[in-house]
């Protein structure tokens, strides 16, 4: 799959400049929250130190007062203004870099399609679903590398970025942070184990019900000579569906509640940690309000590059194109027998 497009034929060029774009991407959205970050550090240090000056000021009305207010709003446009030129980029950088992707990927799943319909054998007797595989594991391909593949990215050069920062402003924290995606990725991983397995029973039971109601539209003696009337043919594998169907959702439903609370602990954890240093005994250890929000956001960060993997790790197991169900095409399942 990899060879196809990156080694062979006439989309080599495009190929890695693809993928150059796509790795890039994801660096510059890394680059910019971090930026972003680091902004929203200062404009919280200026309004608490604007808080602070006008409650210790006493200033009322006159030339002075009219003078000071001046120069807080123009600071605080000077960094609104800052902060427009630093998103700015990305008002053109993600929609160019997002069309760029879209074709890459379209690109090397075309190039799939290709290498299998060179390698179709008229002359032996068909597989059955190999046209189905075909058309849709490449599509799903295509989706695990527009989805899986930059979400693995962006978590990874999040973690680079943020880590060292957060470090710096409370290495604690950043243990804290690592810790608990961690933690979340294994206690995910233990609460869904078994939502893989049943997607995959789920997905072959469909193609068993599919197949028989091809076969009712071309061959419907058939389907009734087997059960003895037409509902009667499909009542045992509907019965299997539904019940792999409640199984999903129960299992979904569980892995959605531990999701729900495990995102709500992290928005009060690193306040939980930090927010006492706000009123420090010592100056040394007191944080700035803009320090807070630095150190919120820098753990908010860190905990979603790692804790997104245990929310989609469902999708990454299923789609990620270094394992894709492109191997069914190789080695279906008996639709025949039922197995």
């Amino acid at each position: 799959m990899f060879r196809e497009f990156f080694a062979t034929g006439g989309r080599r060029c495009f190929a890695w400049a693809g993928l150059f774009v796509f790795v890039g991407h994801q660096v510059f959205k890394a680059v910019l929250k971090y930026r972003i970050n680091a902004f929203f550090g200062v404009f919280y240090d200026l309004l608490q130190q604007s808080a602070g000056e006008f409650a210790s000021g006493g200033f009322d009305e006159g030339d002075e007062s009219d003078a000071w207010r001046a120069e807080q709003r123009a600071k605080i446009w000077t960094q609104l203004l800052d902060f427009a030129v630093i998103v700015a980029p990305g008002v053109l950088v993600h929609p160019i870099a997002g069309y760029i992707r879209n074709r890459w990927v379209l690109a090397w799943r075309l190039a799939l399609v290709h290498a299998y319909l060179g390698a179709w054998d008229t002359a032996v007797s068909p597989i059955e679903g190999a046209s189905q595989r075909i058309h849709e594991d490449t599509q799903r391909f295509a989706s695990g590398v527009q989805g899986c593949v930059a979400t693995i990215l962006d978590a990874v050069f999040t973690l680079a970025i943020f880590c060292p920062l957060l470090a710096s402003l409370d290495p604690a924290l950043m243990v804290m942070a690592i810790l608990a995606a961690v933690g979340g990725v294994g206690i995910s991983a233990f609460i869904g184990k078994n939502l893989v397995g049943i997607e995959v029973k789920g997905q072959r039971f469909e193609a068993e019900v599919r197949r028989h109601l091809v076969l009712l539209e071309v061959e419907p003696v058939r389907v009734v000579d087997t059960g003895g009337s037409i509902p009667d043919a499909f009542r045992s594998r509907l019965q299997a569906l539904k019940t792999n169907y409640k199984a999903l959702y129960c299992n979904f439903a569980g892995l959605s509640v531990w999701l729900s609370l495990y995102d709500q602990a992290a928005v009060l954890m690193p306040y939980i940690l930090v927010a006492p240093r706000l009123f420090a005994a010592h100056a040394k250890d007191v944080l700035t309000l803009g320090a807070l929000t630095q150190v919120a956001n820098s753990f908010d960060r860190v905990f979603s590059s790692l804790s997104i993997v245990s929310e989609n790790w469902l999708a990454v197991r299923i789609d990620s194109p270094l394992k894709p169900t492109m191997l069914a095409f190789y080695n279906p399942p008996s639709l025949s027998t039922g197995e």
